[in-house]
């Protein structure tokens, strides 16, 4: 009976870290969106960002986070990405489809943000830049 509350206890460790750090790359997110400026996304983005928030905030599985990511993605015009963006997008989404935990999931954020262009972001993205890819990376 012991083993078993240890083994009870321990699973339940593991399922709030993943739990907290699923938590931590939902915040990201969020934070990479709201330094991309309004004239980076389409118009339709303006209607669906609160909820798009408050999902993405909610999430609690890879799953549903590169959902998010897809999402925000696919609100974001051509002019605000990398020319290269057109030829990975394809094998990104794919990509993204396919992630199923937290390590597959930051890479691929990271991927699409390295991909955002300066000029579509607020300057103070600029200097947060590299804290955040510390905390997506989770180091």
């Amino acid at each position: 009976m012991k083993m078993l509350r240890m083994s009870l206890i321990a699973l339940g460790a593991i399922a709030l870290a993943t739990t907290a750090e699923a938590a931590s790359l939902n915040k990201q997110l969020v934070d990479l969106e709201s330094h991309i400026k309004w004239s980076a996304v389409d118009n339709e983005w303006k209607n669906l960002r609160s909820d798009w928030v408050t999902t993405t905030a909610a999430c609690d599985s890879a799953a549903c986070f590169m959902a998010q990511l897809l999402e925000l993605e696919s609100h974001v015009q051509w002019k605000a990405v990398d020319a290269a963006w057109k030829n990975r997008r394809s094998g990104w989404i794919n990509d993204c489809k396919g992630a199923t935990n937290r390590d597959e999931a930051a890479k691929l954020l990271l991927e699409f943000e390295a991909n955002v262009r300066w000029q579509a972001v607020d300057e103070n993205w600029k200097a947060l830049r590299d804290g955040w890819i510390t905390r997506v990376k989770g180091v």
